[in-house]
């Protein structure tokens, strides 16, 4: 199988032996966008957003890899930090992601704040003050607890904060910044899966939610494509279409940060033996990078082929006028 990439974004290929003769193969393709002022997109000269094959750790904390077949949607992530409007400072904020101005998603953020202790009892401080605030996994709960003289890591989310074993752990100690909107600390125990809107490469969370188990015969009976997804749940949609606006309030210090999905030219050519085809590729992640007036919007073609000896095997991508 040959690839030729004809163009100048970052491609990966995913390619899996389903039985002897039977491959499946995905072409992913990358393309780094610039924000402009009317809220479209203009490809940028630095294509700085490249296709990993592994985890990774980005300037914005842990990272999925992108090395997968297919997804069971598409992935919106946010990165940077929540910032106060018009740099004032705030003890707390919220950050918004709206499409078409339908809000999907929120997330509550709160300055730096601890437990503590009276007669027994544990509350939580004020808040302090703050104008950002990177909206990573560090800043979510999790972390590690101590137990048993080991260091032990918060399934959910081990990169985490806010995480102890015991009450007396907790005691002066802090909480995440990052909360879901409708479920909030109270206790030190509220053991909870983080909240965020970045990338999102949990593996615990990603099974609990998308594998259907056989407890009798101790196997997978079903794996929903979600588990190959690299947002976080409430991120994963349906579709987007061109034109549609995501905006995102509460990570700049202006009101929101705006912009409109372009039009797909991304085309792939296919030759096997004498058969000549041509399929778009389709969005199956979007990435927004607020400080940087930066988008990033990757496009996936899955499909399957036969192996049939001496035939020609080609694949190109190519973008269309």
């Amino acid at each position: 199988m040959e690839f030729i990439n004809n163009t100048s974004f970052h491609t990966l290929i995913h390619r899996t032996a389903l039985d002897n003769d039977c491959i499946a193969m995905a072409i992913m393709c990358r393309i780094t966008y610039d924000v402009l002022d009317d809220e479209s997109l203009k490809i940028s000269k630095d294509q700085e957003w490249g296709l990993h094959q592994t985890f990774w750790e980005s300037e914005y904390g842990p990272m999925d890899t992108d090395d997968v077949y297919a997804k069971g949607g598409i992935d919106l992530m946010v990165f940077g930090s929540a910032k106060a409007l018009n740099g004032l400072p705030v003890t707390e904020s919220e950050v918004v992601v709206n499409i078409n101005n339908k809000p999907i998603h929120k997330i509550k953020v709160y300055g730096k704040r601890t437990w503590k202790s009276f007669l027994g009892s544990l509350s939580i401080s004020a808040p302090e003050p703050f104008t950002e605030i990177p909206l990573t996994l560090h800043n979510a709960f999790g972390g590690t607890a101590k137990w048993d003289g080991l260091e032990i890591p918060y399934p959910a989310n081990p990169y985490g904060k806010g995480y102890y074993h015991k009450k007396e752990e907790a005691i002066g100690n802090v909480l995440p910044n990052i909360e879901h909107y409708n479920n909030r600390i109270t206790k030190w125990n509220s053991w909870q899966e983080p909240a965020g809107i970045t990338s999102f490469p949990i593996m615990s969370i990603k099974a609990k939610n998308n594998l259907v188990l056989n407890e009798e015969k101790s196997k997978i009976e079903k794996l929903k494509l979600k588990f190959f997804n690299s947002a976080f749940p409430e991120l994963i949609i349906e579709e987007v279409n061109i034109m549609d606006t995501i905006s995102i309030e509460g990570v700049t210090e202006s009101n929101q940060f705006a912009f409109n999905i372009p039009s797909n030219n991304l085309e792939i050519d296919i030759i096997l033996g004498d058969k000549k085809l041509k399929r778009k590729m389709n969005i199956d992640q979007i990435g927004v990078i607020p400080d940087k007036k930066k988008v990033f919007i990757s496009y996936r073609f899955p499909f399957r082929y036969t192996i049939n000896p001496m035939e020609i095997r080609e694949f190109s991508l190519n973008t269309t006028a």
